[in-house]
């Protein structure tokens, strides 16, 4: 017990000595372990924690096994990795910008259109939407269980991705092309936006109510 004492004596007395030395004395009281142990949790102020956006930083990362951060999949993409992006916004909501190579498959339009997924079932599947709440978490889900296990949603959405200047692109006509991805049209009785075009000028054209008809020849959409 006696050494014991002798030992903390010390180093009270070394303690005392650095502090000294190199001119502490203006801070020793809050470095003193003693003294934090006295904090009052009622003065606590939360406005210095600094504030997280769900999705910001690293995480999700690669391995949740639902949602996947914004800044692992802009990595992936500088790193010419990209992952198989889904977007299920509408159509008209895509003019301004989607993620690179996107297929466009507005809200569950993706359970009928298998075939344009990767054959490649193990390779990943981002589907996001525009805030990461419309419908994104429930369609990855579905995907996983109908055989794309890596399939997550874009935690945040489109607009977290714009709003941290991630790479975008624009959809463009096609050459020779009259009508562009998300412009209005009409065929025939019916009004709709258009969903994507195939090889000859062929337009799939998205409807409100979420159906597709097509492909259509230009001529026949107005």
């Amino acid at each position: 017990m006696i050494r014991d004492r002798l030992k903390e004596g010390l180093k009270s007395v070394a303690r005392k000595a650095a502090i000294k030395v190199f001119n502490m004395e203006f801070d020793t009281e809050e470095r003193d372990p003693a003294n934090r142990l006295k904090a009052d949790p009622s003065t606590f102020d939360p406005s210095v924690i600094p504030k997280l956006v769900d999705g910001d930083g690293d995480t999700p990362g690669p391995n949740h096994r639902t949602n996947i951060g914004r800044t692992w999949v802009a990595a992936q993409l500088v790193a010419g990795a990209a992952p198989f992006f889904i977007d299920l916004r509408p159509p008209a909501e895509v003019v301004s910008g989607i993620l690179p190579g996107s297929l466009l498959l507005p809200g569950e339009l993706v359970k009928q259109s298998l075939g344009l997924l990767p054959t490649d079932k193990a390779q990943r599947v981002i589907v996001y939407d525009q805030t990461g709440e419309g419908g994104s978490e429930a369609v990855a889900a579905w995907l996983r269980e109908n055989g794309w296990p890596m399939a997550r949603r874009l935690q945040g959405g489109y607009a977290e991705w714009i709003e941290h200047a991630e790479p975008i692109e624009t959809p463009r006509k096609a050459p020779g092309a009259r009508f562009g991805v998300g412009d209005p049209v009409r065929a025939g009785a019916a009004e709709g936006w258009v969903l994507r075009i195939e090889d000859g000028a062929r337009y799939l054209v998205w409807h409100k109510d979420g159906s597709t008809s097509g492909p259509h020849a230009e001529s026949a959409l107005r």
